[in-house]
């Protein structure tokens, strides 16, 4: 598979960005207390079909739905269902949309209500998010991957948040996930690998409060929980990587807490 995308590539990536950017903006603003999470897949599903786009995550390695829904302790790959948000509950949105064959991945974290129903949740958010955007500045051709980890991985601990340490981010454009697989903390296979010109990258630190392993539950094998039974959080954004320095493809880039 080649990570170095062509310009046509691209453009369908770009696209596809936009619609991704639009409904995880339609998804933040739908998210509300009393709101039960299948019914944010339904307005994915919804959103989908009426602009004639498919599905990124869907059927993807069996996954079954359109959004990874994952609320409070539950870090990532969560599978929307039943339970409804309650306020300060903090709700991880990870979306993919596919245009003419071509993947953009991104996601938020949403304090449900308002952040100061959860300080400690809307801290980790923050510093999440904060983390992502400073090394934005850093990306350039021949940069060596292990600096963003390094960075990842420093931002929040001088925050005094952890990094899940053995979930990653990744290549994306052909596939949701395209290798190789870059970890949020330093990590020896990281320092031969490089940023060239015209790759697509989802960079997607991923946080909490203090765990830095993640346990699956046995009624459940993709929902994935924080260790210490903390409060996890994400941000993804797709970025094209350019001979300037960066583009991001998909992602809401505001600060969308009050």
């Amino acid at each position: 598979m080649n990570i170095i995308k062509t310009q046509h590539q691209i453009s369908n990536i770009r696209e596809s960005g936009k619609y991704l950017t639009e409904l995880l903006y339609k998804l933040y603003h739908a998210t509300q207390v009393g709101r039960p999470l299948i019914e944010l897949e339904f307005i994915a599903e919804d959103y989908i079909k009426k602009n004639n786009l498919k599905w990124a995550f869907k059927n993807y390695h069996w996954f079954p739905t359109n959004l990874c829904l994952s609320v409070n302790d539950c870090v990532v790959h969560g599978i929307p269902d039943e339970y409804i948000l309650k306020n300060w509950d903090l709700l991880k949105i990870d979306c993919g949309i596919t245009y003419k064959g071509w993947i953009t991945d991104s996601a938020i974290s949403v304090l449900v209500w308002w952040e100061l129903a959860n300080p400690l949740g809307h801290k980790l958010v923050v510093s999440t998010k904060k983390a992502l955007d400073w090394w934005l500045e850093f990306i350039w051709p021949s940069q060596p991957l292990i600096n963003y980890s390094r960075h990842i991985y420093s931002s929040m601990k001088n925050d005094w948040f952890s990094v899940l340490e053995k979930l990653t981010w990744h290549w994306v454009g052909n596939k949701v996930h395209e290798d190789p697989h870059i970890y949020n903390v330093p990590h020896p296979s990281m320092k031969n690998t490089f940023l060239k010109t015209w790759m697509v990258i989802a960079l997607e630190p991923i946080t909490a409060i203090t765990s830095k392993d993640f346990d699956p539950k046995p009624w459940n094998d993709w929902n994935l929980y924080c260790k210490n039974g903390d409060l996890g959080a994400q941000w993804e954004y797709t970025v094209l990587v350019t001979e300037n320095g960066y583009e991001i493809l998909s992602g809401i880039t505001e600060n969308i807490w009050f």
